[in-house]
């Protein structure tokens, strides 16, 4: 078995940096989800139930395949699981100084 640093990169090389930090950014998302959802002690049942009492439209089985890496979700999946587990996206712990930084 890899290590996620072999994994890493060779998925860097294989489709470049752009595209592998877009996919590390949605793997920390997925994880800091998948954590909140067992910090509530929700099921993932549970959560596809709280989704679509929320007006959203998400089974248990994509939630089961987004949490193992089986799919990559588009932004917008994300962002209704974690307002479902009322978990803010946008005032994460070091949000901020990422947002100031200069880029040359």
């Amino acid at each position: 078995m890899k290590t996620w640093r072999a994994k890493k990169q060779e998925i860097h090389e294989k489709l470049g940096s752009e595209r592998s930090e877009v996919l590390e950014i949605t793997a920390q998302l997925i994880n800091l989800i998948h954590k909140r959802r067992l910090e509530l002690g929700l099921t993932q049942e549970q959560l596809a139930a709280r989704i679509i009492e929320r007006g959203g439209n998400l089974r248990q089985e994509h939630i089961a395949r987004i949490e193992t890496g089986a799919v990559v979700p588009r932004i917008d999946t994300l962002v209704t699981i974690a307002r479902a587990l009322d978990l803010d996206l946008f005032n994460l712990k070091g949000t901020e100084e990422a947002a100031s930084k200069t880029y040359a």
